[in-house]
């Protein structure tokens, strides 16, 4: 079992540094992806105050990779001093063969406004190029780290995506006394913003989403008094 257990982290490494040293690049990958696995990543001991970091949030058809679709992509770009707004973007991406009448109702993203986008392809450059050099910020990051890993894995043959994750849900959970003690009743991005007295936000769009998200850790971090804690300390696995 130990041999076994070796075996696997050797092929599959937990930490994101060592994985990205360990990928052979292939020329014919786009130079947005290239770049993203030409810049090392922050050292571990790294505090929280001398990072950027990009928010993230994904709209999709739904929660499986494997068979649903991204629909846009919203980022924004923060340090624990300030969200930078004139970075605020959205991306649409042109899958509107693939609305589903439930998820239009909740997101109002709709065939005629998603044919007007770009191509998932496209939409993937972007946000690696905007990725390099930064912590990724999501609320539940699977979906998005479930999501981009998928379409490297589809369009590049590229096993394993190395990056490095911060969840804001994640945070509560590990470094609240409300979350540790389980007082909360959802870890809801909405919910969690209204606890900590946040204003509520036009929901289920990427791009104000990943914004709330944003505001949400700059609100946990002073609160929960993370501004010095090492960057290894909040990396989600």
């Amino acid at each position: 079992m130990i041999l076994t257990d070796w075996l696997r982290h050797w092929k599959y490494p937990s930490d994101a540094e060592t994985l990205r040293q360990r990928i052979q690049m292939d020329p014919r990958w786009s130079a947005a992806l290239q770049a993203y696995l030409s810049h090392p990543f922050v050292q571990p001991a790294t505090p929280l105050s001398n990072l950027r970091f990009l928010a993230l949030d994904f709209e999709t058809t739904g929660l499986a990779p494997a068979h649903d679709q991204v629909l846009s992509i919203g980022m924004v770009d923060l340090t624990l001093e300030a969200i930078d707004i004139a970075s605020h973007e959205e991306l649409l991406i042109n899958h509107g063969q693939f609305i589903k009448p439930e998820t239009a109702q909740i997101n109002g993203l709709t065939p005629h406004a998603l044919a007007q986008g770009i191509s998932l392809a496209d939409g993937m450059n972007r946000l690696l190029e905007r990725a390099q050099g930064k912590i990724l910020l999501a609320h539940h990051c699977q979906i998005e780290k479930c999501f981009i890993a998928t379409f490297l894995r589809h369009h590049y043959q590229l096993q394993s995506f190395p990056a490095c994750f911060v969840d804001t849900l994640d945070i509560e959970k590990r470094f609240s006394y409300a979350g540790k003690s389980r007082q909360h009743d959802s870890y809801q991005l909405d919910d969690l913003r209204r606890y900590y007295h946040l204003p509520d936000y036009c929901s289920h769009s990427a791009a104000s989403d990943a914004f709330a998200c944003g505001e949400l850790f700059l609100v946990q971090t002073k609160k929960l008094n993370l501004q010095k804690t090492p960057i290894r300390q909040l990396l989600t696995r």
